[in-house]
Order: structure tokens, then sequence, then C-alpha cells
């Protein structure tokens, strides 16, 4: 499960890419590799953070805002990342902050943008 691959395709028509169940995916002018790039990040942050609760652990629901701000200068990597988390019904938030603490230091994405860019991470609760 390590393994994960994408076939991408650019024709003068169409930009998109395909994983490896057949799933296809465009890149537009206002949906391209980093609006990509940072989606996969908020996925793997939920996982990584779902992962370290509870398998029953009550909560209603999740939502990331990610925002990335490139550099101007060459090469253009991300300078500046924010995860804005909103989580709600949690009951337990002290258990809830622990594991997004968790998430940030072990997803691999957010690791891997880390290198680039600076992190920053903000949760809030909605009951």
């Amino acid at each position: 499960m390590g393994k994960r691959i994408i076939d991408a395709y650019f024709t003068k028509e169409r930009s998109y890419f395909e994983n490896q169940i057949g799933r296809e995916f465009d890149y537009t002018s206002t949906t391209g590799p980093y609006e990509y790039l940072l989606g996969a990040l908020a996925g793997c942050f939920e996982r990584t953070l779902i992962s370290y609760l509870d398998k029953d652990f009550p909560f209603s629901s999740i939502s990331i805002h990610v925002e990335g701000e490139k550099r101007t200068t060459e090469p253009t990597t991300l300078e500046n990342t924010s995860l804005s988390i909103k989580a709600k019904g949690v009951e337990d938030k002290n258990a809830f902050k622990e594991a997004v603490k968790k998430a940030e230091e072990n997803c691999s994405i957010f690791q891997t943008i880390k290198c680039v860019s600076t992190m920053n991470v903000d949760l809030t609760f909605e009951d």
C-alpha cells in the first residue's frame, strides 16, 4: 500500500491525471498542481489525525481549510502554508488537540511541505 501511482496526460485539448482505478482529475486554470497538493495535504492530515483517535471517538465532522502562498522567486515553492481545522461535536477536546499535534509531527505530506514552507495549524471547535 506504500506505492501510489498516477498517470498524467497532456494534449492541447486536455491536461489530466488518472489514479490506479482510472478516476480522472483535470488540471485547469483554477485547479492545478498546487490545488491538488493542498488537497492531498488536507486528506493526509485528516487520515493521520484520525489514526490517533480511538475508533469510536465521538465527533460530528472535521473540515480543513488549506491555504498555500508560493514564493515569488524561483524556485516558486510554497513559502507559507496554513491549515485551519474546524471540528464539530467533539466531546474530549484535549484528546483531539493531542491527536492534531501528533498529526503535525507524523503526517508525511505535512512533513514534506514543511521542508520548504512555514506551516501554521489553527484548530477551532464548534458544538
